[in-house]
């Protein structure tokens, strides 16, 4: 090896690095701007909010229920590992608690708008909004 000299070319890597023109700082700033506006944009194009919805559809090994978000009620329902508690309240629902291991789906949180959903995969229970306009994911043609 010889020492004081580098082995590297230097005119491929100096060729690519130069100086940011104004037009680069333009594109920088629009793409910044678009960044933070697109999403506003998007979320204003579609009405803004979600439609909540009416009733939750709890599903289960054993079958499927329909409970309506408008009356507050705790219900238990049975799944392979135990019983497992969703609340109703405010139009709200949520898994108070499950026998599954990492519960996952306590800390999901409450569910209002149609669509949302509540998975509890290791008891086997899926709680669903439905009756409501839930918010489109994509379109596709």
């Amino acid at each position: 090896m010889r020492e004081g000299k580098d082995h590297f070319p230097t005119s491929g890597a100096s060729s690519f690095l130069r100086r940011p023109t104004i037009w680069d700082t333009c594109l920088l700033i629009f793409l910044l701007l678009l960044t933070f506006t697109a999403p506003r944009i998007l979320i204003g194009a579609s009405g803004g909010s979600l439609k909540a919805g009416s009733y939750i559809e709890v599903r289960t090994v054993d079958g499927s229920s329909v409970i309506s978000l408008k009356k507050d009620a705790t219900h238990i329902v049975k799944g392979p590992l135990g019983a497992a508690k969703i609340i109703i309240e405010d139009g709200q629902a949520r898994m108070e608690s499950a026998p599954c291991p990492l519960k996952i789906c306590e800390a999901m949180g409450p569910i209002k708008n149609a669509g949302e959903t509540i998975l509890c995969l290791p008891n086997r229970i899926s709680v669903k909004v439905t009756g409501g306009e839930g918010e489109l994911d994509a379109v596709s043609r």
